[in-house]
């Protein structure tokens, strides 16, 4: 696993996202599957992998709790945890945090985010007092990062950003946003205030596909690449990017994942 230094830690380019665990009988929205799912982070473990994304949603509240039971078996230093308070699901930021630290068997949490910025939440977030609250949090040792991450039109990127100085941010980062959306623009934004990014969807929820004209392409330069290894491997090699996050539901993606990011190769320009 290759490393990425930040502040005083040293953070994996991989990052586990617990947002698409396996679940009872593969239904989408059904009970997650812990045996499956505790043997997944048991190699991504093993692996190098020291950042866990999830939030207080994430599989009707399954999520955090799913990691509160497997992931504490390991030391608390060996793993960063990442999770997000949602103002659509609630406003009750202060219940939401007590309870998040309940269901992770935690007292603090590594990078805390404003989950989900979107064009008609982000003004909501700013007036509801949760970000003083979550920076208050902050100086308490209870949040060791405070970010956000993004959904929203660049204009409402950009003011948000503006708004704190945030020790990161999540944006939607792959290829295609890059050329047809306003991730290139939200990257370059970042860059320049220093707020280091941690990259989600980088195969778009599993929907990114090429032109089989393209795909025949890549084919012929790596027979044995993905779909979803070239497009891990294009957000990759962005250097602003501290982290690649991954919505893996099977031990089988997590190892191709793991693979992709054993080495510090990038992708040629041709």
């Amino acid at each position: 696993m290759i490393f990425k230094n930040y502040k005083n830690i040293s953070i994996s380019r991989l990052g586990m996202g617990n947002m698409r665990l396996p679940t009872i009988n593969n239904e989408p929205r059904g009970q997650v599957d812990y045996e499956k799912a505790e043997v997944m982070i048991d190699y991504a473990m093993k692996s190098g992998i020291n950042y866990y994304d999830t939030a207080y949603v994430y599989h009707g509240g399954e999520s955090e709790k799913f990691l509160g039971k497997t992931i504490t078996k390991y030391p608390r230093e060996s793993y960063n945890l990442a999770t997000k308070f949602f103002i659509m699901a609630t406003e009750d930021y202060k219940g939401v945090f007590e309870e998040q630290l309940k269901r992770l068997k935690t007292d603090y949490i590594d990078f805390y985010l404003i989950h989900g910025i979107f064009d008609n939440t982000w003004q909501r977030y700013i007036d509801s007092g949760c970000i003083p609250y979550l920076l208050e949090q902050k100086e308490k040792g209870r949040i060791k990062n405070l970010g956000f991450s993004s959904h929203a039109a660049f204009d409402n990127f950009s003011t948000f950003a503006n708004y704190n100085p945030w020790d990161f941010a999540m944006i939607q980062l792959n290829c295609f946003d890059w050329i047809y959306g306003s991730a290139k623009k939200e990257y370059e934004l970042l860059a320049e205030k220093q707020i280091p990014i941690i990259a989600m969807e980088p195969v778009r929820g599993g929907r990114l596909n090429f032109s089989p004209r393209a795909e025949a392409m890549l084919r012929e330069a790596h027979k044995d690449w993905s779909n979803a290894a070239w497009a891990l491997r294009w957000v990759k090699k962005l250097p602003g990017v501290n982290v690649v996050l991954s919505g893996m539901s099977t031990l089988e993606q997590v190892q191709e994942n793991v693979s992709i990011f054993e080495h510090e190769e990038s992708l040629t320009g041709e």
